[in-house]
């Protein structure tokens, strides 16, 4: 490998190359191979230009999709006037309920998806009016009933709010003629609408110039308590805009090109960039924190330092090394290394087809939220990158290793994750708090457990269900061994028991 190469992509980081290593770090021994071995080392100089009011690499983020609104042909250009429900205000409630005593009370983010006009992506850029068929029966507006969700739901540990969008018009809004009047609807050259794959492109550089940024802003602050969930979600936070070509002979493709988001005027992408800074401090300065679809897809820069938390967290082991988890965080990661360095769950679809059960919440939120969680509380150490093995070394002697198929999560000699199977300390809880699950079950299968329970002879088992804590009874410790016997897709909480 090419050094000044590697360098040149990962500046916040000293490369070594270790070839036939036998052993790395104590405990852990590999066949001599070629490995990469990456010491991490990020800046000092790491700024946020935004104070942050959650601490999104410990907290539980996702959205529920609540109501989608319909659109004739294949492309939107404005809803049909119909609906979609899938959850209520009275069903979400009861859907928070249930994540709650799923999570254990880990502190959540829940963003509302459809919950304004006939649905998601209904009416934008508008955002004045709540979705009618989501109102409970005893509150005379959606709105009402919004803010009574936000309320109850500090019950749950759950923070309530938005999913919104910046980047899209549709031609029924309220918010159509007069954005089309001051040209903040994109247009091509010759003064013609520019289409999007999603409604019409909005240059923010304009919607910034003449004012109406701000008072969409100001509006949606005045209608709703969003400074004090301290958050929202802008989907779709592009700086130019995916547009949708069809040949001579009717295929149909999306064109992804950088490019000024209104030929018709003269912002460049540098000045559509700089305007999305000026929203992002827009939104601080009413003490409410921005997070967003992406890191860097149709975007020139990641605004690291804005944006502190990307729903999905794709750009693969370069992320990972320029940024601690405290400072820029997913989100989904399906890649090795969001494994490897912990990625989180996003639970929408999983509630959107069964808002009962919630089947498939439990499995994501142990193999993958409970590890991400741990993990980015280590300090991370160097990463070592093989054909046949990779590893990364955290603090206190914490390493996540891929090898042929295997995946583990251990401390010293001792394993928290192998594969389906965890038993990981929920420091959430306090330190006296273990969690363990199986994909797939098994029986009598004895755990070390964590040095720092070495004293304990005897622990309390409670099963986790979405109706709460089920008390099975006390173990015996036995040489810091714990032998379990969990059924499929079971999962139960372990305390000290004095």
């Amino acid at each position: 490998m090419n050094i000044n190469k590697l360098k040149s992509v990962l500046p916040l980081c000293i490369v070594l190359l270790v070839c036939s290593m036998n052993k790395v770090s104590a405990g852990h021994y590999f066949p001599k191979s070629l490995f990469d071995t990456i010491f991490i080392s990020y800046q000092k100089d790491q700024k946020a230009f935004i104070p942050r009011h959650h601490q999104y690499h410990q907290t539980l983020t996702i959205k529920l999709f609540m109501s989608q609104a319909l659109f004739d042909g294949k492309l939107k250009r404005e809803d049909n006037g119909q609906s979609v429900l899938y959850l209520n205000y009275d069903q979400i409630l009861d859907v928070i309920r249930k994540i709650d005593n799923l999570t254990l009370g880990i502190p959540k983010i829940v963003y509302l998806v459809g919950w304004q006009y006939n649905g998601h992506d209904s009416k934008y850029p508008a955002w004045f009016e709540g979705n009618k068929i989501l109102k409970r029966s005893v509150d005379t507006t959606s709105l009402e009933s919004l803010k009574w969700l936000m309320k109850e739901a500090d019950k749950y540990n759950t923070t309530i709010s938005l999913h919104l969008n910046m980047f899209d018009a549709y031609k029924d809004s309220p918010l159509w003629e007069t954005y089309l009047k001051n040209d903040i609807i994109a247009k091509n050259t010759d003064g013609t609408l520019r289409e999007g794959e999603w409604g019409y492109p909005i240059s923010y550089a304009q919607e910034w110039k003449t004012g109406y940024a701000q008072k969409r802003i100001d509006s949606i602050c005045k209608l709703l308590p969003l400074q004090k969930a301290g958050t929202v979600h802008i989907d779709a936070f592009h700086t130019w805009p995916p547009i949708p070509i069809t040949d001579e002979k009717g295929n149909y493709h999306v064109d992804l090109e950088k490019g000024p988001i209104s030929p018709y005027l003269n912002f460049t992408v540098k000045d559509e960039t700089e305007a999305q800074k000026n929203i992002f401090k827009y939104w601080a300065s009413k003490g409410i924190d921005v997070t967003s679809e992406g890191v860097d897809f149709l975007r020139e820069l990641t605004f690291e330092g804005y944006q502190p938390m990307a729903w999905n967290f794709d750009g693969g082991l370069n992320n990972y090394l320029k940024w601690p988890a405290s400072y820029y965080c997913g989100g989904k990661d399906n890649s090795i290394w969001g494994k490897l360095f912990g990625a989180s769950m996003q639970g929408e679809d999983i509630v959107k087809k069964d808002k009962v059960n919630l089947t498939g919440f439990k499995e994501d939120f142990c193999l993958k939220t409970t590890i991400w969680y741990y993990l980015n509380r280590l300090t991370r150490l160097f990463v070592l990158n093989g054909n046949e093995y990779k590893a990364v070394q955290f603090s206190e002697n914490v390493r996540t290793s891929y090898s042929k198929g295997l995946y583990k999560v251990t401390q010293d000699n001792v394993t928290f994750v192998e594969n389906g199977d965890i038993l990981i300390p929920a420091l959430w809880i306090d330190g006296e708090s273990l969690i363990a699950y199986s994909q797939d079950g098994y029986e009598n299968k004895t755990w070390d457990l964590p040095k720092r329970w070495s004293d304990i002879r005897k622990v309390k088992v409670l099963r986790i269900t979405a109706e709460g804590k089920k008390y099975i009874g006390i173990r015996k410790i036995k040489d810091g061994k714990l032998t379990l016997a969990l059924a499929k897709d079971e999962m139960i909480l372990i305390k000290q028991y004095q």
